[in-house]
């Protein structure tokens, strides 16, 4: 494959949704020996940014109705950015010749016009994915600069429908009268939300439950069958090892409030492991929630979004019927059957085109 097939995918740590799937795809891009380079856009912030980045994902854990106001006022992040890095960043890119490019996240856009001004008129392959029912905020914030490129939506609320998946694991989705009874709880990659309000009813039911928490204090009382999992709290999503890689979130297990490793997973991010083998995701609906959803065929019992986009989502979901509100749900007194029948719905579904293969096979007609 010549040079000029280098698959460049941008991304960012403002929230695993949009981290998660760009890995996803990185990898099984690389099974079938394409060369592919990740960045995070957090990666080339300032010292100082980043230590605020993870002072705002704490100050938005805390309290849900500042995210919910800082969403509404997203704008762009070019301010944060370490100018001397970027510069390399885009010469390494103009040295390579980069031409292909998959945008996971709108806060990239003002850097990939920079760069093709440098390439003074070259056509760059750029495909802007929309991990929302509607155009999510990193990429409205900046509207007048992405028109050129290739959109490619996962599920589109315009048009009532999955347009393409993303595939997490090659296994099928676990029959639903072989899972136990069992409920993942959590609340993104941030945990942000109305999920810890959640679990104490939640844990009045026959479910078991398998709750993400985001510090263990916050680890609930847990039942016999209940487990407790965080995510490494050290863990920075642009961090790379000793070989330049990006890694799956590193999950840990919660046992008498003491973090201990328990999940990890070179090939896909490990919760989607447990989430196979739950009967529903107690979630807003974020987009790697919706990825796990239909990837596991595990129905979502929707809790309160974050923001217009995942709003969106959540109607969507319902729309098709992969998914409950958890006040609809909760007024059942909780039934199974309900989930049951989204599970079905999700098994029966019209199946969206495969992403990452559909780019391998464009890639390789492109490169002949």
């Amino acid at each position: 494959m010549s040079a000029r097939a280098v698959v460049t995918i941008l991304t960012s740590a403002v929230g695993l949704g949009v981290y998660i799937p760009a890995l996803l795809i990185e990898r099984k891009l690389r099974s079938r020996q394409v060369i592919v380079d990740v960045e995070v856009i957090e990666g080339y912030y300032k010292p100082s940014y980043q230590q605020s980045h993870r002072a705002i994902r704490d100050a938005h854990h805390a309290s849900f109705a500042l995210a919910q106001l800082a969403h509404r006022m997203a704008r762009g992040i070019e301010h944060c950015l370490d100018k001397a890095r970027v510069e390399a960043l885009l010469a390494r890119w103009h040295q390579e010749d980069r031409r292909h490019f998959i945008v996971w996240s709108g806060f990239w856009l003002p850097l990939l016009e920079r760069y093709r001004e440098v390439q003074r008129g070259k056509r760059l392959e750029v495909d802007h994915c929309r991990i929302d029912a509607v155009i999510s905020a990193s990429f409205k914030v900046h509207t007048g600069i992405e028109n050129a490129d290739h959109e490619v939506w996962l599920w589109n609320w315009a048009q009532r429908r999955i347009e393409h998946e993303v595939a997490v694991t090659d296994a099928p989705p676990i029959p639903f009268a072989a899972r136990e009874d069992r409920l993942v709880v959590h609340g993104g990659g941030w945990g942000i939300g109305t999920y810890r309000m959640a679990i104490p009813e939640l844990a009045r039911t026959p479910y078991a439950l398998d709750v993400v928490i985001y510090h263990p204090s916050e680890a609930p009382h847990a039942r016999t069958d209940d487990r407790v999992y965080m995510l490494h709290s050290a863990w920075n999503a642009w961090d790379r090892d000793a070989a330049g890689v990006l890694a799956f979130p590193p999950m840990q297990e919660v046992i008498d409030r003491t973090a201990v490793p328990a999940l990890r997973n070179a090939d896909h991010h490990s919760m989607h492991d447990v989430i196979r083998a739950s009967k529903a995701i107690v979630s807003k609906p974020g987009g790697c929630t919706l990825i796990d959803s239909l990837a596991a065929a595990t129905p979502v019992v929707l809790l309160q979004p974050f923001g217009y986009a995942e709003e969106t989502n959540a109607t969507i979901w319902k729309h098709l019927g992969f998914g409950i509100s958890y006040t609809a749900w909760r007024e059942t007194g909780y039934d199974e059957a309900v989930l049951a029948r989204l599970h079905a719905n999700i098994i029966r579904r019209t199946r969206g085109i495969d992403y990452a293969e559909a780019y391998i096979d464009q890639l390789l007609e492109t490169s002949r």
